[in-house]
């Protein structure tokens, strides 16, 4: 696996992880329209600087899981059996409707980068996520377990992030205002990935009982 392929898979996977509403991506909107672009876009590279560091730390976790054979199958059961229940959430049940507005509080570019990395540091789900994906990736072998390549691939997530959260910044006001059709294409376009997965995983299991 190339760097060039490791780059590209992290940017994909974190670009449409980010679609759905959630507190920054939601923040990163209301700033773009409240307080213009560069705050918008300087709360974003916060967000995704932390990730970077997140995915890192989750993926070199991830190594722990995928090195026991056993483990390593045991994951791959419970991997399939949750992408088809996340799939039926996201296509059925999540919800479409957006957080409140933050109040109107000042903050230089610099305040808005260090507000993106504080958000990004609550997001609690980031690190199981993506420890998550990185057991699922080394035993398809999809990712190379090297510091390079993990460094290459935290990068691709950085800017997976950073991009999605820009253009949130870029059509705020358009999001905003049919924020719940948005979000609806979202969770039901990550539920059909999620379930794509899941089969995936099915024919990666049938192929290795064999």
């Amino acid at each position: 696996m190339s760097f060039c392929t490791h780059f590209l898979l992290a940017f994909a996977l974190s670009f449409i992880g980010s679609l759905p509403f959630g507190m920054i991506n939601m923040a990163t909107a209301y700033t773009a329209i409240q307080k213009g672009m560069r705050h918008a876009l300087a709360l974003a590279a916060g967000a995704a600087s932390v990730e970077l560091v997140q995915v890192f730390i989750a993926l070199k976790f991830s190594w722990l899981f995928s090195e026991n054979p056993l483990i390593e199958k045991a994951f791959q059961i419970i991997a399939t059996a949750l992408f088809f229940a996340a799939a039926i959430f996201f296509i059925f049940f999540a919800k479409t409707k957006p957080t409140a507005n933050e109040p109107d509080v000042y903050y230089s570019r610099r305040g808005y980068f260090v507000k993106g990395a504080l958000i990004s540091s609550l997001n609690l789900m980031v690190i199981p996520y993506w420890i998550f994906y990185g057991t699922l990736l080394s035993a398809n072998n999809l990712l190379v377990k090297d510091n390079a390549h993990v460094a290459v691939f935290s990068i691709g997530t950085m800017f997976g992030t950073f991009s999605l959260l820009s253009l949130y910044a870029l059509l705020g006001d358009k999001i905003l205002r049919k924020s719940e059709k948005f979000t609806d294409w979202a969770n039901k376009s990550i539920g059909l990935l999620l379930a794509g997965f899941g089969i995936y995983q099915i024919f990666q299991l049938l192929a290795g009982g064999k």
